[in-house]
């Protein structure tokens, strides 16, 4: 018992792991692993998790007690996608690596986003406050019961975790939506510290985004997404507008989970007043009874009240990246909607509102900041050109 020698193998077929804090599950979990005294060989791990994609592993663990335990396991993920259940739906693709003894293992890697949605909770829940509880006059068997659970919370709440050392990658196709808001963003995040307080830090830019409030549309001016050290991401949405001779802008800034809304105007104006001229061009005592309980709706739904989504439903249904309504200066509708061929090239498909037909317009990231756009339409109508972007 002081020195075992431990030699054999474990294989299991056909298992499922499902870890509930993290809403994973992993279906037709395939294992063997082989072992000869000294160390662990995993010579298969693999899985498919239930919301998509397969996780992959090897490599070797020492069993020796005098070895201190050493990991040295690489992990491969394959188009897996994550749910979190709340907030974000991400595909990632990755490599990843465990090593270290098993008392300082560290957690390492790149994971590239391939794409992700960040929905902004159209409708919050109601807040509720903690109720102290006593039970009085407790059963011993209660109060032993107690000491337990209070032990082991503490335990492992002293835990270190694992160790992180982890790059994640989202070049583009990470969308934010709700509330009106669709916007797409880009960028890369470093989390390190440790898997118990882990230290996350980068962010994500706009690439491209509009806000809809009512009828009325703006288009994001900058749109930033950061992490204060922790896992919920905060956000800062800027979108401006002009009605007649007033300057408005619209700041959607907080946590991802309960971002508020604000107005500034110049002229300075009040909240309420800044939403009236921002939909319906005119001051508030100029408003009908109608635009008023429409001036309301809208409200609600900046607050984060209930609304219909509609656009979000379709989209969803179409299987597309982008679908838009807009109106033209006479008032006539026209539907346009996108679509990632690859990550590297775009494709929507517009319509003209003038002759009822249809233009297809193709986007083609060629890289270092180059890119190339073409257009044609049924009338026979088509056009190109060549873009060049650079930040600084």
């Amino acid at each position: 018992a002081a020195a075992p020698s431990v030699t054999g193998s474990i294989t299991a077929g056909g298992a499922r792991l499902v870890d509930v804090r993290r809403n994973l599950a992993v279906d037709d979990l395939t294992i063997r692993v082989t072992m000869d005294g000294r160390q662990a060989v995993i010579e298969t791990l693999s899985g498919k998790l239930a919301s998509g994609g397969q996780l992959s592993a090897s490599g070797r663990v020492g069993i020796d007690p005098a070895s201190g335990f050493p990991v040295d396991v690489a992990i491969k993920l394959g188009d897996v996608t994550y749910v979190d259940g709340t907030l974000v739906t991400a595909n990632v693709t990755g490599d990843l690596t465990l090593k270290g003894p098993v008392a300082d293992i560290v957690l390492a890697g790149r994971v590239r986003i391939n794409k992700a949605n960040i929905t902004i909770p159209q409708k919050l829940p109601a807040s509720l406050s903690e109720i102290d509880i006593k039970h009085r006059n407790a059963p011993a068997d209660v109060k032993r019961m107690t000491a337990d659970v209070q032990r082991d919370q503490g335990a492992s709440g002293a835990s270190r975790g694992i160790g992180l050392n982890l790059t994640i990658e989202a070049p583009g196709q990470l969308f934010v939506r709700g509330r009106g808001i669709n916007a797409e963003l880009g960028g890369s995040l470093t989390v390190t510290g440790t898997s118990s307080s882990p230290v996350v830090s980068g962010g994500f830019e706009l690439e491209r985004g509009r806000m809809e409030i009512l009828a009325r549309r703006l288009e994001f001016s900058s749109a930033h997404i950061g992490f204060a050290g922790g896992l919920v991401p905060t956000v800062n949405l800027v979108a401006g507008s002009t009605a007649g001779t007033t300057e408005i802008t619209v700041t959607v800034a907080g946590v991802a989970s309960n971002p508020t809304v604000t107005f500034a105007s110049s002229p300075a104006l009040p909240q309420d007043e800044i939403l009236a001229q921002l939909i319906f061009n005119r001051s508030m005592s100029n408003l009908s009874a109608v635009q008023i309980a429409q001036l309301a709706a809208a409200a609600s739904q900046l607050a984060g009240g209930s609304s219909t989504g509609l656009l979000d439903s379709l989209r969803s249904k179409l299987g597309v990246d982008d679908l838009d309504i807009t109106t033209d200066a006479e008032g006539r509708a026209a539907v346009s909607a996108g679509k990632y061929l690859n990550d590297r090239t775009y494709i929507e498909l517009k319509q003209d509102p003038e002759t009822n037909g249809a233009k297809a317009v193709i986007n083609l990231d060629v890289g270092r900041g180059l890119k190339l756009r073409g257009e044609a339409g049924s009338a026979g109508s088509a056009g190109a050109g060549i873009f060049y972007e650079k930040e600084y």
